[in-house]
């Protein structure tokens, strides 16, 4: 029995067939993997630098509840292909971006949380600072 491993325009097709004596492929059979069918992935990291390092963040993804996001956390999930509205939210301020993610897609996107830029006077003055929280899609490197 030959296996072969073809990749068409993104989609995986996966082929085995019988080699007979003349050559020829007796009894083949085929099962193809599309990734153009599959679902998408979605990857929300909280790691960059300029992150204040303090305060949960809380994300949703089109409306229902996702997960508490820290500092150096990393989340991943399976999400239909479509349009999505992913919602970052640290009790302060609510951040929302929408995307449309392709059939196999993974798509990327870095969580931060900084401090205002007026967030020394409020420091100054209130004791606290204000945090804005920021999503920013990645590229798929």
């Amino acid at each position: 029995m030959v296996l072969d491993l073809e990749i068409e325009l993104g989609g995986l097709a996966l082929r085995s067939a019988d080699d007979s004596d003349d050559g020829s492929a007796s009894g083949q059979r085929a099962a193809v993997v599309d990734a153009a069918k599959g679902p998408a992935v979605l990857t929300v990291r909280r790691t960059a630098p300029d992150d204040v390092q303090d305060r949960q963040v809380y994300l949703s993804i089109d409306g229902e509840d996702w997960v508490t996001l820290l500092y150096g956390q990393t989340v991943t999930r399976e999400l239909a292909a479509g349009p999505h509205s992913l919602k970052a939210n640290n009790t302060l301020v609510r951040k929302t971006v929408t995307f449309e993610a392709r059939p196999g897609e993974h798509v990327r996107f870095q969580c931060i949380n900084r401090a205002h830029w007026s967030g020394m006077l409020f420091m100054a003055f209130l004791g606290a600072a204000v945090l804005t929280v920021r999503l920013e899609r990645e590229s798929a490197d």
